[in-house]
């Protein structure tokens, strides 16, 4: 984006620079520096990697839901041209390769009162869902792996199937686990039962609620990848994949799979074409190359295809939830009373419990709720495991909740704008305790909805609506008021200068799309002066960067950039003892200013560039000041911080073909202090897109056979660029004390907000009659129900 483009963005969205700064300084509107290498085709991604020798690995894969594994049949395929090996289940178990384990229970919230489940690298007894790997292929090329994999001739006992959430919870339902009596992995209470009984007990009013999230694919631009080295004369082994976490990854392989110190596992990503929560954890494939390129002495080679990536990623979404809230005469909400239920798939993915858990934690929303119990449940289907997906459990949280209220509006004879403003929590409430696990520090929720209802200029609605009509068209609004929970861990970073005086970030987070490149080189260029294109970057490589939590949940400006801030303090205090060696004079008697240490009541000067490269000298620098120049800053997410925001959409549908147009759409969020208003806009962008697709188009559907019916994208409904509204973007900026920046996260407002408030829309242009209740992805209803409201004669 240029200069031009940016200023217009500027002007759109209302932001002004908060920090008068140099160029790259922190909270400006400053263009991406890693672009320029992306859009020239100088990126780096998992297929590009190609080492000498490389050989190539294609798994052989169940194509039956359930089943035990009778006999594997390896013979035919051994004889097949270019095989180097075939490995199978059997070997991994001969050679002590351990499972894969899920990390992600909160055992504060269940008190280690859950089902654990066997994950398995290549599966050796049960295949549990389709797409399951039982052996794999080495070979010279990628054809000749593929070839010789279907060649593999496996002998099941097929099972009883539960492909679904509801077939899971049938009471006479198969187990996917004996020892997991009706499916469950957990069941657990949060809030205060008693107190909700009581509210309801009081209430004028109770509505009820059912609602289903479909289950979703990640579908990243790039998929799943890796290449696994295994360096025999120091016996250890180099991953480079595709991942959100290379920390985290390594650790696994390490600790849990290969049985090693963390030292004799590398881990490497370079550019990675999206991530959105899949990419965060371990997949078995990452294990097995490294695994084979041991077993053959080859470096080992595997790309999914798109179809593999629909059978083999773990999956999003897919919960149940029913419930109630109770209401006083006037609308206010005074107790809620949620079940749900996730499906966790067929095995426990190492990040399986985020979502469940965090939708219990978040299902009040940015409303004062008195008092409130959530059941929460987690169940077993011989489907693909599922994991976090951009919001991860927000988006299921801030769902049910708008939707029950959209609900009650209509019963109780209110209107939709008015039943949230009596009840958001108000700015003197804060900070506030919400009626489940958190307490919300900041936040003008009421300035937010009144700044999004002028943006979205609602009351020149009816006017839109009549033209609208006049063209044959039906059109509706909607919005949606949310609270979120973001950062999450702590964090590590690292600033070091070179002998000639450049400084580069080291960044235990880890950017795949966020921008950090960019954003933190604004940081430093702001807080010690250097200017901003001579600062070097360097993350995704756990041998030159000692350590990281990856980049998820929101969490890196927060974290990352917090750590940062500390790393560059020290780094101050460290170049102020060198600067006043170099000058002959007392550290105390040393300012610092824009990169320059200056002695007070003189007009002596050294630069932090000069200071650093004196560190470096060979001879005649003083040992108490140590060699060179270079700090680590730590930080940790406790407590975390609280973005929300409010979206409205208009919808145009087309009554004869059930069409629906996203014709508008406003958010405007509280992100607190806004560390890059394009970075912030591109990640607008990339969210609601993400809203709208399970909104309107994305559900992955097994058969009652588990058979996966949309493992292509001609299956597969995925919003494309015409069906992305002009995006009115704005902030309303309440910086947090959580942290030393003053900043919220602000990568998943559109994702969480964006299916309620079409919903809504979409009920609004329709006249739905139960509202609260039009079932999504929301195309194929629409298609019926559009053409009834219209009066259309093929209806």
């Amino acid at each position: 984006m240029g200069d031009g483009a940016a200023a217009v963005l500027f002007r759109l969205i209302g932001l002004q620079v908060i920090k008068s700064a140099s160029q790259g300084g922190f909270g400006e509107a400053v263009t991406r520096k890693e672009d320029r290498r992306l859009v020239t085709g100088r990126g780096r991604y998992v297929d590009d990697v190609r080492p000498p020798n490389v050989a190539y690995a294609a798994f052989c894969r169940t194509d039956i839901a359930h089943a035990r594994i009778v006999s594997i049949d390896i013979s035919t395929a051994r004889e097949g041209p270019g095989v180097i090996d075939i490995l199978t289940g059997a070997d991994v178990v001969a050679d002590g390769l351990g499972d894969i384990p899920c990390e992600s229970i909160p055992p504060a919230i269940t008190k280690g009162i859950w089902h654990r489940t066997p994950f398995p690298v290549l599966v050796h007894d049960r295949v549990m869902a389709i797409g399951d790997p039982v052996a794999v292929v080495i070979a010279e090329t990628r054809r000749q792996a593929a070839d010789a994999a279907e060649l593999i001739e496996v002998e099941y006992e097929e099972l009883r199937v539960v492909a679904t959430l509801e077939a899971a919870l049938e009471p006479n339902a198969p187990l996917v686990y004996e020892d997991a009596p009706g499916n469950l992995c957990f069941d657990i209470s949060i809030g205060d039962v008693a107190a909700t009984e009581a509210a309801f007990a009081a209430a004028a009013h109770v509505v009820e609620l059912a609602t289903r999230q479909p289950r979703v694919a990640h579908a990243s631009m790039e998929p799943r990848g890796a290449v696994g080295e295994y360096d025999i004369r120091n016996e250890r082994f180099t991953l480079t994949t595709s991942t959100q976490n290379p920390h985290g990854v390594r650790r696994l392989l390490a600790e849990h799979v290969l049985k090693l110190p963390a030292h004799k596992v590398r881990v490497v990503a370079d550019d990675v074409g999206g991530g959105f929560g899949l990419k965060g954890r371990l997949f078995p494939e990452e294990a097995v190359v490294l695994w084979a390129s041991r077993r053959t002495g080859h470096p080992v080679k595997w790309i999914a295809s798109r179809t593999e990536s629909f059978l083999t990623d773990y999956h999003g979404r897919d919960q149940m939830a029913a419930g109630r809230i109770a209401l006083d005469d006037q609308g206010r909400v005074l107790g809620l009373k949620v079940d749900t239920c996730h499906n966790l798939g067929c095995r426990l993915a190492p990040a399986g419990g985020v979502s469940p858990f965090l939708t219990a934690r978040m299902v009040t929303g940015p409303y004062a709720v008195p008092a409130a119990h959530v059941q929460v449940k987690g169940a077993y289907s011989n489907t693909r495991s599922t994991t976090s997906y951009r919001g991860a459990g927000r988006p299921e949280a801030t769902f049910f909740i708008e939707r029950i209220l959209d609900k009650a509006a209509q019963v109780l004879s209110i209107d939709p704008v008015e039943i949230r403003r009596r009840n958001l929590v108000k700015a003197e409430q804060m900070p506030f305790k919400n009626a489940l696990l958190d307490t919300y520090d900041c936040g003008e929720f009421q300035a937010v909805l009144d700044k999004a209802l002028k943006v979205a200029n609602w009351s020149g609605f009816e006017a839109r609506k009549k033209a609208s009509e006049k063209d044959g068209k039906l059109r509706g609004r909607g919005l949606c008021c949310f609270i979120e929970v973001a950062a999450i861990s702590n964090e590590r970073m690292e600033v070091r200068f070179d002998p000639s005086g450049r400084a580069t970030i080291l960044a235990g987070t880890f950017s795949h799309g966020q921008g950090h490149e960019t954003i933190y080189a604004q940081m430093v260029s702001d807080w010690l002066g250097v200017p901003f294109d001579e600062i070097g970057f360097v993350d995704g490589d756990t041998d030159q960067v000692s350590h990281g939590g990856g980049t998820y949940a929101s969490r890196s400006i927060t974290v990352g950039g917090s750590a940062l801030r500390f790393a560059c303090d020290e780094i101050i205090e460290k170049a102020r003892r060198i600067a006043a060696w170099m000058l002959a004079a007392d550290a105390a008697d040393i300012s610092f200013d824009q990169g320059i240490f200056a002695l007070a009541n003189t007009n002596k000067s050294v630069t932090l560039p000069d200071a650093a490269k004196a560190a470096y000298r060979p001879m005649g620098f003083p040992v108490e000041l140590g060699v060179g120049l270079e700090a680590v800053g730590y930080y940790s997410a406790s407590p975390q911080n609280y973005p929300n925001g409010c979206h409205i959409a208009e919808v145009e549908i087309d009554p004869d073909f059930g069409t629906v147009l996203v014709d508008r759409y406003v958010a405007v969020d509280d992100v607190g202090f806004v560390a890059n208003p394009l970075l912030l806009e591109g990640q607008l962008h990339g969210s609601v897109a993400q809203g709208i697709g399970p909104a309107l188009f994305e559900r992955v559907i097994y058969d009652e056979s588990g058979q996966l019916l949309t493992a292509a994208f001609t299956e597969y409904g995925m919003p494309r660029a015409h069906h992305m509204p002009d995006i009115a973007g704005d902030v309303h900026p309440v910086p947090t004390k959580t942290n030393p920046l003053g900043v919220k996260g602000g990568a998943e407002m559109g994702t969480i907000a964006a299916p309620p408030t079409i919903l809504q829309a979409i009920e609004d242009a329709i006249d739905y009659p139960q509202r609260g209740e039009f079932p999504f992805p929301a195309l194929s209803q629409i298609i019926i129900e559009a053409r009834r409201a219209g009066g259309s004669q093929t209806a």
